[in-house]
């Protein structure tokens, strides 16, 4: 996706006075970059997908917040050597499509 053509500069008096506007617009996809006299002071961006996922799951206690504090950024682990599932063990993708199959079909 082209980001650079959907982000627009605003001046913080713009965003104090459309910012149901500037939220909404956000929210589908464009990014604002705030301003005062000139000056970056801010931004506006979208929701991410994966952090949303990530929330709801905490929301719904699948998922417990001071466990996510142990895992490696991207960054860490972009360098780690993938491990090897152990023979007869079923895939991960396999177990989530299933449990997507049983979730649309109830």
């Amino acid at each position: 996706m082209d980001t650079e053509a959907r982000t627009h500069r605003i001046s913080i008096r713009e965003l104090q006075r459309n910012a149901a506007d500037v939220f909404d617009r956000a929210r589908h996809g464009e990014s604002f970059t705030v301003t005062r006299h000139g000056e970056t002071v801010g931004r506006v961006l979208p929701p991410d997908p994966a952090e949303e996922a990530v929330m709801s799951a905490v929301d719904r206690g699948l998922l417990d917040p001071r466990d996510l504090v142990a895992l490696p950024t991207a960054g860490e682990s972009a360098g780690m050597p993938r491990e090897s599932s152990p023979p007869g063990t079923r895939l991960a993708t396999d177990a989530l499509a299933e449990l997507r199959e049983e979730d649309h079909g109830a």
